[in-house]
């Protein structure tokens, strides 16, 4: 009685988590046409990337006390070819997955592999066999999808779904975190209110992209740019503009005036007195010149 519950279980058996699900077939079939049922029913043939989640697929999966067992997403086409994974060409091999004196290639053409689910010492190893041979299929459904993470990219892992983010200009925050948990934007320091006006930020927040704008009260001018951006290390851009009375402003447009001045008397003397310098210098030698003597 209860093998049977088991094998009704088995053509669904799925496990109630955030991350992947598991399926196993509900009767045996050769490797190709297993991971052709597995990629019509589910996603794919089960891949694993490490030794835990080996151990976490073999105490889900249906006990068997004999063969045939289940198979499993690692093969490949040559006998001298390394062991990949489909979907993902990883390589990963651990110390722990082989049964003793396995892979053999006894058979010549062992370019598929099934693991063990029974009470024996190779329970969770792995057997190279021949893909002509009908085993289990050990499906998995994937369970990201577009709305799973919302800037990042949804990665599945035992029992869990986790989003990896890409690092974003503006934003701060770990690379990888829950499905809850978002980067958030950079901030940049409180802006103090100028004398003799005031300021106004977009949103009301000091984030990465949010804008201040200045202005001053009536009688008095913005001197400088009326408005900064929090830049995305979280530095407002440009210097601060401050108010200053119209009296003020043209003090400083006078003085600005007169430098501006000053400079180009400057400039146009030193450039006059370089020319000078250099029609002198060639005076001597035109005097000296041979075409220029006289015989007595």
């Amino acid at each position: 009685m209860k093998w049977i519950f088991i094998i009704i279980l088995g053509i669904s058996l799925a496990e109630t988590a955030l991350g992947w699900t598991y399926h196993v077939s509900r009767r045996p079939m050769n490797w190709t046409q297993a991971r052709q049922w597995c990629q019509s029913s589910f996603t794919d043939m089960v891949v694993i990337q490490n030794q835990d989640e080996n151990n976490y697929l073999v105490s889900k999966l249906p006990n068997r006390t004999r063969a045939p067992y289940y198979w499993i997403g690692l093969t490949k086409q040559q006998k001298n070819e390394t062991w990949t994974w489909i979907g993902n060409n990883s390589t990963w091999i651990g110390e722990e997955s082989w049964a003793p004196n396995e892979p053999n290639n006894n058979h010549i053409t062992e370019f598929c592999v099934e693991i063990y689910v029974n009470n024996g010492p190779n329970r969770g190893k792995w057997n190279d066999e021949k893909c002509a041979n009908k085993k289990y299929a050990v499906c998995y459904k994937a369970q990201c999808n577009a709305t799973s993470c919302d800037r990042g990219r949804c990665q599945e892992t035992m029992e869990n779904i986790t989003c990896l983010y890409e690092p974003e200009p503006g934003f701060e925050g770990d690379s990888q975190v829950s499905q809850e948990t978002f980067l958030t934007a950079v901030e940049c320091p409180t802006l103090s209110q100028p004398d003799n006006g005031y300021l106004s930020c977009s949103g009301g927040n000091l984030t990465f992209n949010s804008t201040c704008r200045f202005k001053c009260q009536p009688g008095s001018l913005v001197i400088g740019s009326p408005a900064v951006t929090c830049g995305v290390n979280g530095v407002w851009s440009g210097p601060r503009p401050t108010c200053a009375s119209y009296k003020q402003a043209l003090y400083a447009v006078a003085g600005c005036g007169a430098l501006s001045a000053f400079c180009c008397i400057c400039f146009c003397w030193m450039k006059r007195r370089k020319g000078k310098k250099l029609s002198q210098e060639r005076m001597p030698e035109e005097a000296t010149s041979p075409f220029g003597e006289v015989q007595a």
